[in-house]
């Protein structure tokens, strides 16, 4: 009897909790899959939109297709990836059911994190085309400069023929203002006062007309903001409740993988489990 028991404690002790050779090899094919997943689908995106024809009503079904997309990749990836962490695991000798099966699907939640943290350092070094557009879409630097822009364009849009080109310090300054004014939130009267009066100097409108124009402008890159802002709040959301969906479907799948590798079945899919 005594025996017995030092062979099971001399095992036990050797044996690792995680099996983190199953956790890489599961983290690996998740995100070899949701890769391809991903080209797939971005080349089936550019396929389907033109920059010559597209409209709202487009760029919204873009979008729903797009989200739509990424959370099937999170749950063909997951699921794959968590299914082989539990599969590939060695068996436990001496461990009650329940406790196998907890083991097997924190294996899944092993490959579901380790596959996020390597998402999270790619899309933060730039190497994720996903990061990428969720930052375009969110509203980054470069898109904020480009809205300052199209404003300013507009502020000095001219009816008058005869009126003088736009020097490019003038253009540079009234850009300033407006980025100074969206960082504080607003923009004062003195500078609101500035801009009418400069802008009416360049195109030959009048003054109450240039303050109208500024007053117009100025709404519609608030709004503008206002929206990007949204949309980025909307697609954390999104993407925080798709990647938590992942991390229960790794859970599961990583107990299927188990339980198959203790009753000695193949899965083939949802559709059919088959035996040796």
């Amino acid at each position: 009897m005594a025996e017995v028991v030092t062979r099971e404690s001399s095992q036990v002790g050797v044996q690792s909790y995680v099996e983190w050779g199953a956790v890489i090899a599961g983290t690996v094919a998740a995100l070899a899959v949701s890769i391809v997943l991903l080209a797939f689908g971005a080349a089936i995106g550019l396929a389907s939109v033109s920059p010559w024809t597209t409209t709202a009503t487009g760029i919204k079904a873009v979008g729903v297709g797009s989200a739509f997309w990424f959370l099937l990749v999170t749950l063909w990836s997951f699921a794959l990836g968590g299914y082989l962490a539990g599969r590939l695991r060695h068996r436990w000798i001496g461990a009650t059911a329940t406790e196998v099966r907890f083991r097997d699907s924190t294996h899944g939640l092993l490959v579901w994190a380790l596959t996020v943290l390597i998402a999270a350092i790619l899309a933060a070094s730039g190497v994720s085309a996903l990061g990428r557009g969720v930052a375009a879409a969110a509203g980054s630097a470069t898109g904020a400069s480009d809205q300052v822009t199209a404003t300013t364009d507009l502020m000095f849009r001219s009816t008058n023929t005869s009126s003088l080109p736009q020097t490019a310090d003038a253009r540079g300054e009234v850009s300033r203002l407006l980025l100074r004014s969206a960082a504080k939130g607003e923009l004062s009267d003195a500078d609101r006062t500035y801009l009418a009066q400069l802008i009416a100097a360049r195109t030959g409108i009048s003054q109450t007309d240039a303050e109208k124009r500024v007053t117009d402008s100025l709404d519609q890159l608030k709004a503008a903001t206002d929206r990007a802002r949204k949309i980025g709040v909307v697609l954390a959301f999104l993407a925080a409740s798709i990647l938590l969906i992942g991390g229960a479907i790794a859970w599961w799948a990583a107990g299927v993988g188990g339980r198959h590798r203790e009753t000695g079945e193949i899965w083939h899919g949802f559709a059919e489990v088959k035996r040796y």
